[in-house]
């Protein structure tokens, strides 16, 4: 448990500032990603980092029980399945899901995942 609350007070805080900045920044977080849609090998940093974020939570709290905690562990789960794709996909795949991630409605709905997300684990971890 103690692993959980520890990476909740990191990823808590850092996901409810990202959900925060991209529903109040939609058009700059809209032209990241279009600058990422014309050189998607830009992502090899971020995506590289992604595989070793993923396989840390993974390995420090990997527990499927229903509970808040569960968001800690589907962060490390999304992280890792995210970085699988982007190695492992075709190049065109890669470029459809920058343009479908692009659109105003997905950049909100991400948007509000992060605060809801962030917003849980960052409750649970500090204040209760």
């Amino acid at each position: 448990m103690q692993n959980a609350i520890t990476l909740a007070h990191v990823i808590g805080p850092v996901s409810l500032l990202l959900g925060l900045s991209v529903l109040i920044y939609l058009k700059p977080w809209h032209k990241i990603i279009e600058k990422y849609e014309n050189d998607h090998h830009a992502l090899l940093p971020f995506m590289l980092m992604y595989a070793i974020l993923g396989s840390i939570v993974i390995n420090m709290y990997n527990v499927w029980a229903w509970n808040v905690w569960l968001l800690v562990t589907l962060t490390g789960w999304i992280l890792e399945v995210k970085s699988v794709f982007y190695f492992l996909m075709p190049e065109a795949v890669i470029k459809a899901t920058l343009i479908f991630n692009k659109k105003r409605e997905v950049l909100i709905l991400a948007g509000v995942m992060g605060l809801i997300f962030g917003g849980a684990l960052t409750y649970y971890s500090y204040f209760v």
